[in-house]
């Protein structure tokens, strides 16, 4: 058995929070190790998506938010190639990565308490997240690509809310998510198209409510339709 190996590669222990960043990451810093051509500097490698989702037996969406969600909280760079040819991927901090030297035991730094809650926001709002976290059941890869399409739809905010609700009622399937999210904006284009005959209507039921019968008396005034007309004199 041929024991020579092809180079070794140093791997960062990183505090993600979510295991399926963690596996591409280190899938993406051992290829980045190999340079495949001029084009590449060391640190970068060319992906696919449908490759990586083959590879992992993941879907392409869930790549995706993956390789997104990382490269906002600044382990990657992502740069698209021309002519449908993938992506070029940068590590972040690559070489200071990789030196042996960088990983002596040393005082550890202060950490800055705003980080964590910044990335704890960033997980909060990721409807995918919240799906796995909350118990909404396996994600396949038709229950992601029905939960990219209401996000393309509605927006992340209105369906992480959605989803919210769906918990709060104990009704955890993408079934009644999408439901909700129909009936909000049906209600939604009913009270903004009509939200001004509604409130004629209502002020004019006020109005005719609020005056009594004792109340209801000639002004004195006479209509100019008729004319003022002739006063007949009494005697």
């Amino acid at each position: 058995m041929d024991m020579q190996g092809m180079g070794c590669v140093v791997l960062p222990r990183l505090p993600f929070k979510d295991e399926r960043d963690e596996i591409i990451y280190d899938h993406l810093f051992k290829r980045a190790e190999y340079r495949q051509g001029k084009e590449l500097d060391i640190g970068q490698t060319i992906i696919k998506i449908t490759h990586l989702a083959e590879r992992f037996n993941w879907s392409a969406v869930q790549i995706k938010y993956s390789l997104d969600r990382m490269a906002r909280q600044g382990y990657l760079k992502i740069d698209r190639l021309p002519q449908k040819r993938g992506f070029i991927v940068t590590i972040v901090n690559y070489a200071e990565y990789t030196r042996f030297e960088n990983y002596k035991k040393k005082k550890a730094p202060v950490s800055d308490p705003t980080e964590g809650k910044e990335e704890d926001k960033n997980m909060k709002t990721n409807p995918f997240q919240f799906f796995e976290d909350e118990g909404f059941g396996l994600l396949s890869s038709f229950l992601a690509d029905m939960l990219k399409g209401l996000i393309d739809d509605y927006g992340e905010e209105k369906v992480l809310d959605a989803m919210k609700e769906a918990v709060k009622r104990n009704a955890r399937n993408m079934a009644y998510v999408q439901r909700l999210l129909q009936s909000n904006e049906l209600k939604s284009k009913e009270w903004g198209n009509d939200y001004q005959a509604k409130k004629a209507r209502k002020q004019s039921d006020q109005y005719k409510h609020g005056i009594s019968k004792g109340d209801a008396k000639p002004s004195g005034k006479i209509s100019p339709l008729f004319g003022p007309g002739r006063i007949r004199r009494k005697g």
